[in-house]
Parts: structure tokens; C-alpha cells; sequence
């Protein structure tokens, strides 16, 4: 397909970054350096510049040598957001050896699961998660299980206090049938880290597993020449946008196990030498919404469920957050309703972005002054969109829609221990098929219309659940919709529609009806409408539309 888009990048965006040969510990070491005496991170009021961030990493990193971390070895991180993850993060890349991130919300056969596939020799686990591992934490390879409480890097009298209201406020109090080491002889131990091993940019940097949509997820390998690779994609988008970049103040509520928030939120800010304010649980809205009330930040991005919760919430929209100049929205698609309430509380579109996990994650994303127009944005430098047929396999033109294949420097290596999926997901050519279906308007721009997985076809027409949830969406009662396919006798499927109203509002199923056969074709209106208090969502805070289905609409 012919770049259209390069046509419209912004005046100093090259179409192409320079690649070179630095890993993720370049660019660690080079921030640390430069930003020494800058913020790094910051929990609970407690600030971490960037020179005490690379003296605990390397204390961390020691410690870990001592329990047999090698380079190649695999250390599990089981952590929300906190002081611990960064450290433990750039900690276990300086050894050479590889993070698997583990989602702390998985219950213990879906941690199994991973850890099983992954063999990770040490486990860094929150005491509040430990128990999960009780029945394999001598399995797989693990030979040290290292448990942390959430104060360990704070002073005495905060450890104190906040240990005191986990254990017996929370009840905080896991029953172990192994005997874990303490993170807090890690992050004081008395040696430091003298010499790096040696790693090079085509090394592996994380094994980051899929959502797992269907089966058990994936563990897409991740080298560091790819994750930096994206990096200086997403700075050569940004960095002509956004000024000072090492003066930003991030709110890191999304997980930073998650891909979108690792790169979007961490890294990119992190090398640039800006603070990451952590916030351990963005479903507390009520402490998450405390601290940017009372932080001076200047960029939070998130998901589109996130906006539509802060927007509902009183404490949040009662208070003018003057520094707050730039926020990325991912993870899902963003809703024009959303974006437009966002816009006038904020004065600001949520700039719209598209990746996956397999692509380290970014693969477009529009300009932080553009007006929301439902895409995705633009490609990123150095990266290749196909658009093909699902039936044909031929690639498709301008404005048609089909399976989005991408090509570029930040795409994955494989999946871990899986060259049967692998060799699906990448062809020979080194097109990886993303499961979206999507296409490329004539301004170049991407606009996403659903999964392959999720395409409903009624009586031989394909039906984008996408385009019936934004047409449902344009009605203000509306808070959040959710449109699924189900087998059917007449039509071999149907879609079906699960609407969540705002406060204090409510339709007919009628009046949705109605609306629909203004704007869509008949076989696409919903068969059925379901009005329900809340829709399922996954452990990163999308839309579960898996869940949807079995809860509602699977027969026995």
C-alpha cells in the first residue's frame, strides 16, 4: 500500500527513524546521567530522582546475582504500580536477563499458566498476591520466590503505619507454604552492582504475554532492539509536539505490566527524564483522583472505560487541572461521546493510538492538537500497513476494509516456546496479520472497525460491531454499549446490543431501534437490546465481550 500518510505528517517528522545498536540499559544509564537530580518516581508522597533509582536498581541487581540471576534467565514480576516495579524492571535488564510481566489480578491457574510456560527462575511477588504461588513455587524452574510488601521502600515510620492498616485494617496477612527472601535485603544490599553483563539490542528484553482473548495467552518476545526501536518512533511523533519533555509530571494509573502502559507511560517519559507518579489501583477512584488533585501534571493517558469513569465522578470534574496539557487514550477504541465530554471538561481530544502487544505496542497515533475523528491516527515512522482480504488474501486499496497486517522494526520476534502460532501470525515476507479489521482513509489515517474474531456475518454480510456501537453511542443517555454476535437459525448470526445508561437516564428499546434504522442497514441492527447495570470487563479494564456472551447469551 502506498504511504498516504506520510503525506500529512507534521512538518519535522522524518518517515523514517535512524536505527542504531542501543538497548534499554543505554538509555537507562544515559537518563540517569543526564536527569540525576530530576524526579523519577514517586508512590504515596515518597519522590525517587533518577540518581537514587540507579543506585537501588543497582543494589537490586546484585542481590539478584546472588539468588543465581543470569543473563538469559527469566525473573517473573508480579507487581501493580509502585516504587518496586521500575527498580525490579532495570534491575533484571542489566543482568541480560528477561521480565516476564504477570498481571497480579490472575488467579493462581492462570499465573500457573504462564509461569509454567515462561520457567522463570526468581519470582517477584506483592505479599498480598503470595499466596497464589503456594502450590507451585518449587515448580518450573523457580528456585527463589522474593515477596515484597507494598512500603518497602518507604521510611520506617510509613512502613509502620501502612503495615499496621494492611495487615489489620485490610487483613492483609498471606499463609505461605514456602519460605519466600525479603525484597527489602534486596534493596538494601550491601554490595552494588560493579559491571553490567554484556547485552546487546538483539537480546530479549520481555517475554510480554497476550490478553488472551481465546485459549491461554501468548508470550510475545519482546528484544530490546524492538522496544527501543518504538521508542524513537513514538519521540519522533512527540518530540516536535510536546516541549521539554524532561520537565512532563505523568500519572501512571494504567498497569505497567500491561504493554501500552510499560512503553506509553514508563519508558518513553522515564528516558526523557520526567517523573512517573504512581498510582497502585485506578478502579480506587477516589485515591487515584486525590493525587492528580493534588499533583501538578502535566500528562495522563488511559483507557476509554478510565475517561468515562473520572468524567462520572464529582471530585474529579469539580477541579480544574491547569497543568494537564497532553493524554494518550489506548488499550480500546475511544468513543466520540467520550471524547467530546473529555474535550469539554479538559479542553483537550485524547490523542488516539493503536498497538498491540506483538508490536512493542505502538503502531499509529494522531497529533495532540488534531480534532477526534474516531481514528487511530497516522502510522508511525519506519512502520508499513497492508490491508487484506480475509477471503482472498489480496491486499486491498484505499478506504476498504480488511485484516490489518503490519511490518516494522518494533514487531516482536516470535512468540516464546510457539513457532506453530508464530508462523501464523508472521508471513514469510514479515507481514504480522494483527486479528483487527480496519483501513487507510485517503488522509492516511487508520481507522480500526473490530476484531476478525468479533466480525458478525448475518446472511452473508460482515457486521462491524464497532460501527453499531458508535451509532447506539451518539445518544446521550448512553454510557456504555457493547455489541456481540450470537449464533441464529434465520441469518446464521445475529448482533446483539448491551447498553449500561448514564445516572439517572434511561430509553425504550424502541427508541434505540429507532435510532439505529436512521443511520444502519437493516441486517445490522441489533437483534435483540439488553439493558444491563454494568458490562464484564477484562483485569486491564476493556470491555469483555468473551464474558458478555457467556453470561448472557451461551445456552447450556
Amino acid at each position: 500500500m502506498e504511504k498516504v500518510w506520510l503525506k500529512n505528517y507534521k512538518q519535522g517528522i522524518s518517515p523514517e527513524v535512524q536505527l542504531d545498536d542501543k538497548t534499554l540499559i543505554d538509555l537507562f544509564d544515559q537518563a540517569c546521567s543526564k536527569f540525576s537530580e530530576n524526579r523519577a518516581i514517586s508512590c504515596h508522597g515518597e519522590v525517587f530522582k533518577f540518581s537514587e533509582v540507579k543506585k537501588r536498581v543497582l543494589k537490586i541487581a546484585k542481590g539478584l546475582t546472588n539468588l543465581g540471576v543470569k543473563h538469559g534467565d527469566r525473573v517473573a514480576l508480579v507487581l501493580p504500580n509502585s516504587i518496586q516495579y521500575p527498580l525490579c524492571v532495570f534491575a533484571t535488564l542489566v543482568l541480560g536477563a528477561v521480565v516476564v510481566n504477570i498481571n497480579p489480578l490472575y488467579t493462581a491457574s492462570e499465573m500457573e499458566y504462564v509461569i509454567g510456560n515462561s520457567q522463570p527462575k526468581v519470582v517477584i511477588i506483592l505479599d498480598m498476591f503470595s499466596e497464589k504461588l503456594n502450590d507451585f513455587h518449587n515448580k518450573y524452574g523457580i528456585e527463589h520466590v522474593v515477596v515484597t510488601r507494598f512500603a518497602d521502600p518507604y521510611p520506617l515510620w510509613k512502613r509502620c503505619v501502612i503495615g499496621f492498616v494492611l495487615r489489620y485494617i485490610s487483613k492483609v496477612n498471606p499463609q505461605l507454604k514456602y519460605q519466600p527472601k525479603s525484597f527489602r535485603d534486596l534493596y538494601n544490599y550491601p554490595e552494588t552492582l560493579e559491571a553490567y553483563t554484556r547485552v546487546n539490542n538483539h537480546d530479549i528484553a520481555f517475554i510480554q504475554y497476550t490478553g488472551a482473548t481465546t485459549g491461554h495467552p501468548k508470550g510475545a518476545v519482546l528484544l530490546h532492539r524492538n522496544i527501543v526501536a518504538n521508542i524513537y518512533q513514538i519521540y519522533e511523533v512527540i518530540g516536535n509536539q510536546v516541549q521539554d519533555l524532561d520537565k512532563q509530571v505523568i500519572i501512571s494509573a494504567l498497569p505497567l505490566y500491561h504493554i501500552f502502559s510499560l512503553t506509553a507511560n514508563l519508558f518513553t517519559f522515564f528516558f526523557q527524564g520526567a517523573e512517573n507518579v504512581m498510582i497502585p489501583n485506578a478502579k480506587d477512584l477516589k485515591d487515584l483522583v486525590k493525587t492528580m488533585n493534588k499533583t501538578p501534571f502535566t500528562v495522563f493517558n488511559s483507557l476509554d472505560t478510565l475517561y468515562n469513569k473520572l468524567l462520572e465522578y464529582k471530585p474529579f470534574t469539580s477541579v480544574k487541572h491547569k497543568f494537564y496539557r497532553y493524554g494518550i487514550c489506548g488499550g480500546m477504541p475511544t468513543r466520540q461521546s467520550v471524547a467530546d465530554a473529555w474535550f469539554q471538561h479538559t479542553g483537550m481530544y485524547p490523542t488516539n493510538c493503536y498497538g498491540l502487544t506483538e508490536t512493542s505496542p505502538a503502531v499509529s497515533m494522531s497529533y495532540f492538537d488534531d480534532k477526534f475523528d474516531g481514528s487511530v491516527g497516522y502510522p508511525l515512522p519506519s512502520t508499513e500497513i497492508n490491508i487484506k482480504d480475509t477471503k482472498s488474501g489480496a491486499s486491498l486499496g484505499i478506504g476498504e476494509k480488511g485484516l490489518i497486517q503490519i511490518r516494522g522494526p518494533q514487531l516482536m520476534s516470535g512468540y516464546w516456546n510457539n513457532d506453530e502460532q508464530t508462523r501464523k501470525a508472521i508471513d514469510n515476507d514479515g507481514w504480522f496479520s494483527t486479528g483487527d479489521i480496519g483501513y487507510i482513509s485517503e488522509s492516511g489515517r487508520l481507522f480500526i472497525s473490530g476484531r476478525e474474531t468479533e466480525m458478525i456475518i448475518v446472511s452473508g454480510f460482515n457486521v462491524y460491531p464497532a460501527e453499531v456501537e458508535l451509532i447506539i453511542d451518539e445518544l446521550p443517555e448512553v454510557a456504555e454499549v457493547a455489541v456481540v454476535g450470537y449464533k441464529d437459525v434465520e441469518t446464521s448470526e445475529a448482533p446483539h446490543a448491551f447498553i449500561v445508561f448514564h445516572d439517572g437516564m434511561s430509553l425504550t428499546e424502541e427508541q434505540i431501534i429507532k435510532h439505529c434504522r436512521k443511520e444502519l442497514a437493516r441486517y445490522k441492527i441489533p437483534r435483540t437490546i439488553n439493558l444491563v447495570s454494568e458490562l464484564p470487563k477484562t483485569l486491564v479494564g476493556k470491555i469483555d465481550k468473551k464474558a458478555i456472551v457467556a453470561k448472557y447469551l451461551a445456552q447450556e
